[in-house]
């Protein structure tokens, strides 16, 4: 550093210096077709929630005519549970698929993101996929990661940010969040009641109806995940494929206290660089 009192512009030369290239085992690449493919396995397992709640009701219904009225047909009961347990088979395949592929999306556009932005993320790429099933942590670090991967991937976020935690949340994805952790608690507490082998009309009826909760909130869920996902894609494609590494630094500025000088020695302004 040159003394600023001997009439010489101040530079911090290490401010100059190029940081070095991150390792990298992929370069950008466009989602949208990964992306399309977990909205329909989203969408998939909406429908299925959405029978499932019908199934309910339907044996619901059963279970009360069987109960009421004079003639009881057990083949009905049976039935009715036949389409249950195919139901829920069906539901926990297609879910799983569903939250393969999204996985793979989100790990593929985090990258992505990374190389956006050099401004930290909140977690780690491991929890890209950890925070889903690490209990506790589960009900809001993936929403803390859908979050920093929108603003490293908005153009409108500068490259050289330094921490994507200041860039303000949206929404979309605090509305998503709310409506996903919703269906997940109500399904949850549809399967523990499942469990307890309560075969009563009244037990029953209490499960058609969390059934049905869960599938209104995972429904409203889908459709705001899929326009998560939708404008995910469209950032990064919007954004140029520049890494963050190869744009300019930010100009130097001398440290508080020290007076500015201009290119003769001259007390003024700081040059713009």
């Amino acid at each position: 550093m040159n003394d600023p009192y001997r009439g010489e512009p101040w530079t911090d030369h290490r401010a100059y210096a190029v940081p070095a290239q991150p390792p990298l085992d992929r370069w950008f690449s466009s989602e949208r077709a990964i992306g399309i493919a977990a909205a329909v396995l989203i969408a998939a397992v909406t429908l299925i929630s959405a029978l499932t709640a019908v199934s309910d009701w339907h044996s619901f219904r059963v279970l009360r005519a069987y109960e009421a009225g004079p003639i009881r047909d057990a083949a009905k009961l049976q039935q009715a549970d036949l389409v249950s347990g195919s139901l829920w088979v069906l539901s926990s395949i297609v879910l799983l698929a569903a939250a393969l592929v999204f996985l793979i999306w989100l790990w593929r556009v985090r990258w992505n993101a990374e190389m956006f932005c050099q401004g930290a993320h909140r977690h780690t790429r491991g929890w890209v996929i950890g925070a889903w099933i690490c209990p506790v942590v589960n009900l809001w670090w993936p929403k803390q990661i859908i979050d920093d991967v929108l603003a490293a991937s908005d153009r409108r976020t500068p490259a050289r940010i330094d921490s994507l935690r200041a860039v303000p949340n949206t929404a979309l994805v605090r509305a998503w969040w709310i409506a996903g952790l919703t269906g997940f608690l109500l399904d949850n507490a549809t399967n523990r009641r499942a469990l307890i082998d309560d075969s009563s009309i009244g037990a029953i009826g209490v499960n058609a109806v969390l059934s049905t909760g869960s599938a209104i909130a995972t429904a409203v869920a889908a459709v705001l995940v899929i326009m998560i996902i939708e404008r995910v894609n469209a950032l990064q494609t919007e954004r140029p494929w520049e890494p963050w590494w190869s744009t300019p630094l930010a100009a130097p500025q001398a440290p508080p206290g020290l007076p500015h000088y201009g290119p003769r020695g001259q007390s003024g302004p700081q040059p713009s660089f």
